[in-house]
């Protein structure tokens, strides 16, 4: 490697001259860096200091955890400024909790718990005044916000005091983190202006006494923001003002996609489907949630693909998916469908999994996702499990798959996805939908961002104990790098 790109690679290197520094791996395999195709670094960052309710089955566990962080506290005599939390999955909980119940455990202490897809925030009282929302009163104990209401909150979080400061704190952390897995780029579906990474990275800087080693980021826009990123002169591609090179000269951070988030989610069962849930799921919105119609998403992507953007859709249920489709087709733009969780019934020439693929869209897919989510879908979806996570038949159609994690709704871990994706083992040990499983050529492959075989060019390279195209599913989640390479230069090393 010379200038951050691999020179040669040969038996016998005669471009080496005596001076060169030598990294003998000692017989061990060499792979392209990999890639988180989709996560959320700033609320990754944040869950360092958040309380984990992953594991709660009712609001009443959930408050027995948010009681005994606030009694630690105030034994420790450090009054918390805000409690955080997230996790849990309301589908899991029998019903549907309300504001006055959080409000009685936390008092005035702003709190604000995630739900675990993302998609519904639980605030009290406190942190809803904060943030101009209506807070619980006698007649109306209030409920979780969800969907839209819910992703404006999660963009404003840093007006709750010691948010931005708690989450701020977790990146050198996380980044480092990121590089010993192997992860040298990430798609990050942050929510952040055009000078959010260069402000962030110079003030970790300047804490660190160092520069911070970070991966590649490529750093999504959503619509509120398109026209400032627009004006900003910035298109997919271009470098964010104010952020680093890599060893190879090249930009680390760079902008993204447009982010639209066209349905929502499963585990909120708010996912947009063609048939309704069922009664006592579905509630007041039987077929879950278009957050942005199909003429309206046609829009979007088509000014899109007029400002040099790329598109990444997020679409989980059917019907979402279909609408999708018709929108790539319709305005021509290019980019992915984001988790694809529900493919439509529609086989065939026509339908939208061969209108996405001539369309060239990607699937981004987050296959730890099943892990979680494999007992809901029956209950949740029942009679289509056999469109659940449909990754080999997107892999038949022709579609190029991208695999992620969406942290912090599953750990942003590379191996766990290409686990999850070759094994799709639940954690009662059924193997769910065997005939969805990706072979671990075709995980491998969905993980390096498009990159062929080592050669000569960019020097972005995992060194590994082990053949990953040798192991069975179990194997393959358990593998860690012995060192990551990045730009030419050494990031991380075991």
């Amino acid at each position: 490697m010379e200038g951050g790109v691999v020179r040669e690679v040969s038996p016998d290197l005669s471009a080496a001259g005596d001076g060169t520094e030598v990294l003998d791996v000692e017989g061990a395999f060499l792979i392209p860096g990999l890639w988180d195709g989709h996560a959320h670094l700033d609320q990754e960052a944040a869950q360092r200091f958040r309380i984990d309710t992953t594991t709660t089955r009712s609001a009443e566990e959930a408050l027995v955890l948010v009681a005994t962080a606030l009694r630690d506290a105030e034994a420790a005599d450090t009054r918390p400024l805000t409690i955080q939390a997230c996790g849990h999955r309301l589908s899991n909980w029998p019903r549907i909790p309300t504001v006055a119940e959080l409000d009685a455990v936390t008092g005035d202490v702003p709190t604000v718990l995630a739900s675990g897809d993302f998609h519904s925030g639980w605030l009290n009282s406190a942190a809803l005044r904060i943030l101009g929302l209506p807070a619980a009163t006698d007649a109306d104990p209030g409920a979780p916000v969800r969907e839209d209401v819910w992703f404006d909150v999660v963009n404003r979080l840093d007006e709750v005091p010691g948010n931005r400061e708690g989450r701020e704190s977790g990146y050198r952390a996380l980044f480092a983190d990121t590089l010993s897995r192997g992860v040298i780029g990430v798609v990050d579906m942050s929510w952040t202006a055009p000078s959010s990474w260069g402000e962030l990275l110079t003030r970790l800087t300047a804490e660190a006494g160092r520069a911070v080693a970070v991966p590649r980021i490529r750093s999504a826009v959503y619509r509120d923001r398109l026209e400032e990123s627009i004006a900003a002169g910035l298109r997919t591609g271009d470098p964010m003002p104010g952020t680093p090179l890599a060893g190879d000269g090249t930009p680390l951070v760079t902008r993204g996609p447009l982010k639209i988030i066209a349905d929502g989610s499963l585990g909120t069962a708010s996912a947009h489907l063609a048939d309704p849930y069922p009664a006592e799921v579905g509630g007041e919105h039987p077929h879950g949630i278009a957050n942005v119609g199909p003429e309206e998403l046609t829009a979007l992507m088509t000014r899109a693909r007029e400002a040099g953007y790329e598109v990444a859709i997020h679409s989980i249920g059917d019907a979402a998916i279909a609408d999708t489709a018709v929108a790539f087709r319709a305005s021509g733009a290019r980019g992915r469908i984001e988790h694809a969780q529900l493919m439509p019934a529609d086989a065939g020439p026509e339908g939208a999994l061969a209108t996405l693929v001539a369309c060239g869209a990607h699937f981004s897919v987050q296959p730890a996702h099943l892990i979680d989510d494999w007992a809901m879908v029956d209950r949740i979806w029942p009679g289509r499990k056999d469109r659940a996570y449909a990754f080999a038949d997107m892999v038949a159609a022709g579609g190029a798959l991208e695999l992620g994690s969406d942290a912090p709704v599953a750990p942003l871990d590379p191996w766990l996805a290409m686990s999850a994706g070759v094994g799709r083992v639940t954690p009662t040990g059924e193997v769910w939908s065997p005939e969805q499983r990706l072979t671990p050529e075709e995980a491998l492959a969905s993980s390096v961002d498009g990159a062929g075989p080592v050669g000569v060019g960019t020097a972005d390279l995992v060194v590994l104990g082990e053949n990953p195209l040798g192991l069975d599913a179990e194997a393959l989640g358990a593998v860690r790098p012995l060192a990551t390479v990045l730009g030419g230069e050494v990031v991380f090393r075991r």
